[in-house]
């Protein structure tokens, strides 16, 4: 999936970049409007599904890494919150029931400070709230 430019703001870096996540891979790439290729981070897992709010924080939820079918082995499944400026990440989220075959497919954040992770498997909603 490519994310549209959202108002020409940092939320694709500085008005002329996209990023991507790529299903079957444990990556997200930036791209410039055009198609050229800028950077690929992979700190966030193995993102299925992104989240950029108007501060520029990007949630990423992964919902396969060391899944029990050895998908992204070593890393710990759950949502990352990071910089969509610079990539740093500052926090995970750990997926709640790691034994099952999904967790967060989606993700998503109020103005508030919660999160939530849209879970595929037991159909749900799952809202996070900061302590």
């Amino acid at each position: 999936m490519v994310l549209p430019p959202v108002n020409g703001s940092a939320k694709q870096m500085d008005g002329i970049h996209t990023k991507s996540v790529k299903g079957g891979n444990s990556r997200l790439q930036i791209f410039e409007q055009d198609g050229n290729h800028i950077s690929t981070w992979t700190q966030f897992g193995r993102p299925s599904g992104l989240y950029i709010d108007a501060n520029d924080v990007l949630y990423s939820a992964d919902s396969e890494s060391n899944a029990t079918w050895g998908n992204n082995p070593g890393w710990k499944r759950g949502i990352r919150i990071g910089s969509a400026v610079d990539g740093w990440v500052t926090a995970l989220i750990p997926d709640p029931d790691n034994a099952s075959t999904t967790g967060a497919e989606g993700v998503a954040a109020d103005a508030y400070g919660n999160i939530y992770g849209a879970e595929l498997g037991p159909q749900m909603l799952r809202k996070y709230v900061k302590r």
